[in-house]
């Protein structure tokens, strides 16, 4: 099963094995340090205490660079448009009458909300909502800050600029897309239907994440035997391509501002992950603490 939540990364063990989350750049002309933070869009903001210097990092630095400026009134409606099916179309199009009443008494018992609340909702939106849901029950973590929004937020307490790498729009093609519905329809139903699976893989990630095992996390997340595993292309198109997007913009940003560089923490390793391709630039990219 495809997960939009979840991208891949090509392995380099030997740069990972100090499981790190937080790296240090410099070199390469940069008149002040920039850090890279590999963030976990479902990880409490309590885990953020744990990781030495984070903090520190996020304070040396005057701006901070996320993959979507997120705090946007123009962000929230571009999000809410794209979150409805289009053309008037439901998810009773997508599902047959028995897979309709089985995704519709999970959605109920676990959200206390059915398919007839739900029914022009994006099926990508659908699952993510049970999905966060299901997350919360399975590692008993029932706080609603994100993790991987907290520094844009903070940023703007404090009047730090913030950048985007992508557009918003960008980002929707990525979570909503509408080409093919059906697929999505039926994802959402494979994902109830394995719910035991499910949920013991999300205790894996949230496992590996935790302990900053990237390599580790990525064999887990590249595994198509696993419920929550991704193809080969689906890696390229939600890691590889947006990696290669992002690189062209990060000099610059980096050459103006001491950054705080907040992004998915798979795209940070491997040989078109973001590290390894500053590290090709000329810069100096070490863990930072």
């Amino acid at each position: 099963m495809k997960r939009l939540q979840i991208t891949s990364f090509f392995l380099l063990s030997f740069i990972f094995s100090q499981a790190q989350l937080l790296w240090k750049v410099s070199g390469n002309g940069l008149k002040e340090t920039s850090y890279i933070f590999g963030t976990h869009h479902l990880i409490p903001l309590s885990f953020l205490d744990s990781i030495p210097g984070l903090y520190k990092s996020f304070n040396t630095c005057n701006a901070v660079v996320g993959e979507v400026v997120i705090n946007s009134i123009d962000a929230t409606s571009k999000i809410k448009q794209a979150s409805m099916m289009p053309d008037h179309k439901t998810i009773k199009d997508f599902l047959d009458s028995t897979k309709y009443q089985i995704v519709d008494n999970e959605l109920k018992t676990t959200l206390k909300i059915g398919l007839n609340e739900f029914s022009r909702l994006h099926p990508s939106l659908i699952l993510s909502l049970y999905e966060i849901e299901l997350f919360r029950r399975v590692t008993k973590v029932y706080d609603d800050a994100q993790s991987d929004s907290y520094f844009q937020i903070a940023a703007n307490e404090k009047g730090k600029k913030v950048f985007g790498l992508e557009t918003i729009d960008k980002q929707i093609e990525l979570l909503f897309d509408t080409k093919d519905l059906q697929s999505q329809a039926d994802l959402l139903y494979e994902t109830i239907q394995n719910k035991d699976s499910v949920s013991n893989e999300m205790i894996t990630l949230n496992t590996l994440y935790k302990k900053g095992n990237l390599d580790k996390l990525y064999l887990f997340s590249k595994n198509t035997d696993n419920k929550t595993g991704i193809s080969d292309e689906k890696m390229v198109e939600l890691l590889d391509k947006r990696n290669e997007a992002w690189i062209t913009q990060l000099p610059d940003l980096m050459g103006k501002n001491s950054c705080f560089i907040a992004v998915g923490a798979l795209h940070l390793p491997g040989k078109t992950g973001i590290i390894e391709k500053l590290r090709a630039l000329g810069y100096k990219v070490k863990a930072a603490y």
